[in-house]
């Protein structure tokens, strides 16, 4: 990890001399923009790109359908270009002429031309899937765009100056983040929620290999200086242990870690070792590192990465235990570094702002905050405590690091959450849960509210939140919309199956526990499911988005669908045959 480190044309370097006059001077009190008259809004920036030879900064807004774009050397905004719906991320082209920025909300891609200053769009790609995240080929031919609910990843050609989508490819995970890797055809893209790594050969186009590594959480993706090794930031949960105040607090639970791994064993199609010095563990017992994110490396091989879950950078060295933190805003996601690798620059999410970090002397410099924002509600303010890890004993973890931007993990974890240890149960998603009471796998809990209490000074060994805060949670995660379904029907073959799966759930009767059109009911049922020290009564969980879960049951006993129909013949009067076994799932993938 000593070596130099070619950068890829995809970033456009930002001058030295600029970043350090930006960073010398005094830390802006205030926090308000010092540019143009700015609309009083949220605007939640999510990405950043170095544009025009490094001399600005273009943002990308989640909320706001915004383009921030701001002057490096004066820490000022200068604009803010509206593109309507949900930008998640942008990238720029090698030729650092276009912006492409992935818009989730309209499921396209807004091309902006860079040419007279303020970004202008210029085209919009239709997808046939939401996009998450997108990289460009260094070299100009490809783009690479995620679909976390569809598992898939769309190819653009660049060759044009409209992008053109030319290939979709199934993964076999839902993905979001993604990396290419220098002078190949090949892409990294990493686990939304679990913990696979996929390799895509896009010239061929097909998924190479798939990994499958101990963890969740996979944040943020970056290459060490030689380019010799790949460093991820994730978290683990360890479905053995279990959520008391002892293992909590000795970080034997959830851990939150770097791992380094060789580019050849990324690369080979046999299974990916854990070798010594690999991983290093973020925080420790009295102050952890809750929901590491972002990541980066230094030419020295020392790296800094976004603490989201506590708001703070670290830095750090693989072969060191200190890790060195600088405050950032709230939950800082991205880290962008100078090409001197001494100055970085943190998106603070939920602050609305950008801080600038000296990383030789760990000081925060300067901050340019990229608009007014609107006196917060209760569900801005119970997002912040949504994924603020410092609800947590020490801050080991946050809701987020179970629950996947609401979503789940899909790991087992062995709470108090039926009154007692002994028996891991799989993490639930809380997207679409204000419809599904009572809540917990045995329905022990009455209210959402409820249900919070236990998890905050339970799971996670907090203080009892405030009744403040609890209202405020209840609001956020009230608002989580159910999991998308999986793919639409694309011919009257499958139509014809949805149209059987139906009727069979109808025949067999499965509507008695998952009760349409919410398909769950409120009642407990003995399904024949216990282990040895598992529940023998439970709550069925809504199939709305089964399609979108890993394993099944409340023990992850089932691998998937398949496995519950035609292994564990899980309530059905009799023997069913492939075909009606396919059908069943093709229904229930559409939930």
């Amino acid at each position: 990890m000593r070596g130099r480190r070619r950068w890829p044309l995809i970033a456009v370097l930002l001058p030295v001399l600029l970043l350090e006059s930006a960073c010398q001077a005094p830390l802006a009190a205030s926090g308000k923009p010092t540019g143009v008259p700015l609309a009083r809004r949220f605007r939640r920036p999510v990405a950043l790109v170095a544009v025009d030879g490094g001399r600005q900064l273009l943002v990308a807004n989640r909320d706001s359908g915004t383009i921030s774009r701001i002057d490096v050397a004066k820490r000022r905004v200068l604009d803010e270009t509206s593109i309507g719906g949900r930008p998640s991320d942008l990238a720029v082209t090698p030729d650092g002429r276009r912006v492409l920025v992935a818009d989730a909300g309209r499921r396209q891609i807004v091309v902006l031309d860079l040419g007279k200053g303020q970004p202008a769009a210029v085209a919009r790609v239709p997808l046939a899937d939401e996009p998450a995240q997108l990289v460009v080929d260094p070299r100009g031919g490809w783009a690479g765009v995620t679909s976390p609910w569809a598992r898939s990843l769309t190819l653009l050609d660049l060759s044009k100056e409209v992008p053109i989508p030319r290939t979709r490819l199934a993964l076999p995970m839902a993905a979001r983040h993604l990396l290419w890797l220098p002078g190949t055809d090949m892409l990294v893209v990493a686990d939304a929620v679990g913990g696979q790594l996929s390799v895509v050969d896009v010239a061929a186009g097909r998924v190479r290999r798939t990994h499958q590594l101990s963890a969740h959480n996979i944040s943020g993706l970056a290459l060490s200086p030689s380019g010799r090794h790949l460093v991820l930031s994730h978290q683990v949960l360890n479905s053995a242990a279990r959520s008391s105040p002892n293992d909590v607090l000795w970080g034997l639970l959830i851990t939150n870690n770097l791992r380094r791994i060789p580019l050849p064993d990324l690369l080979a199609d046999s299974r990916l070792p854990v070798r010594p010095g690999s991983v290093v563990l973020l925080g420790q017992a009295g102050n952890a590192a809750g929901d590491p994110a972002g990541v980066a490396v230094r030419h020295d091989g020392s790296f800094v990465v976004a603490l989201s879950g506590v708001h703070q950078l670290g830095i750090g060295h693989h072969d060191r235990i200190e890790l060195t933190r600088v405050g950032t805003g709230h939950r800082p996601t991205r880290v962008w570094l100078a090409p001197d690798r001494r100055h970085a620059v943190v998106v603070a999410t939920l602050d609305d702002r950008l801080s600038f970090i000296d990383l030789d002397t760990a000081r925060r410099v300067a901050d340019v905050s990229l608009g007014p924002q609107p006196e917060q509600g209760a569900h801005e303010r119970g997002e912040r405590l949504f994924f603020d890890a410092r609800l947590s004993r020490d801050g080991w973890m946050s809701c987020h690091s179970c629950h996947t931007n609401g979503h789940s993990n899909g790991l087992l974890a062995d709470t108090l959450g039926d009154g007692g240890f002994g028996s891991g149960k799989r993490v639930l998603s809380l997207l679409g849960t204000i419809d599904t009471r009572p809540w917990a796998w045995d329905g022990r809990m009455a209210s959402l509210r409820d249900q919070m209490v236990e998890s905050v000074t339970t799971t996670m060994r907090g203080a009892r939140p405030t009744s403040g805060q609890l209202h405020d949670l209840e609001i956020f995660v009230s608002s989580l919309v159910r999991p998308a379904p999986g793919r639409p029907p694309e011919s009257s073959d499958e139509r014809a199956m949805i149209a059987r799966g139906r009727q069979l759930f109808r025949d067999f009767r499965c509507g008695r526990c998952h009760t349409p059109p919410l398909y769950t009911s409120p009642d407990i049922y003995d399904v024949g499911l216990a282990g040895p020290n598992g529940p023998t009564r439970s709550n069925p969980p809504s199939l709305r988005g089964v399609g979108q879960r890993r394993r099944m049951f409340h023990d992850n006993r089932a691998r998937s669908l398949e496995e519950v129909f035609r292994r564990f013949r899980h309530q059905l009067p009799r023997k069913i045959s492939p075909r009606e076994s396919r059908d069943l799932v093709r229904f229930l993938e559409g939930l």
